[in-house]
């Protein structure tokens, strides 16, 4: 039997890289979706969550949480960021599992995932907690 990656990954663990560039079509698309009179006009940047939820997305897939009979809860995050990123701009993100324990029937994981533009600068962090439903006992 093959279990998913978040099954058998120890802390330490890395993922990725992903390329979490997000394009003017989609920059546009995610404002619209947040939209609201309380949405900040980004101007040329764009807001930091959407790189979090790009990397977030991979991140799922590769650990393995769409696997059958899981379920997940997104437990916490946590986003600091340390200068704005244009629309276009190319980042990369990698993680890193933090840790991941067993208690009683759920895994709890977090994953600390760095932002990084094309000369390898941080641009951002986050932190991502979940709690995964014990796939086997």
């Amino acid at each position: 039997m093959t279990y998913p990656l978040i099954s058998t990954a120890t802390v330490g663990h890395e993922f990725g890289p992903y390329d979490v560039t997000i394009s003017s079509n989609t920059a546009k698309i995610y404002t619209k979706a947040i939209g609201g009179i309380e949405s900040p006009d980004y101007g040329d940047s764009q807001a930091p969550l959407i790189l979090v939820a790009v990397a977030l997305t991979k991140l799922i897939d590769e650990l393995g949480l769409f696997s059958g009979g899981l379920q997940t809860i997104h437990a916490g995050q946590e986003v600091s960021w340390i200068r704005p990123v244009k629309i276009g701009e190319k980042i990369d993100a990698r993680g890193k599992l933090a840790g991941n324990s067993i208690r009683g029937n759920n895994r709890f994981a977090t994953v600390k995932v760095s932002y990084n533009d094309e000369t390898g600068t941080e641009v951002g962090s986050s932190s991502t907690t979940i709690i995964v439903s014990t796939e086997h006992a």
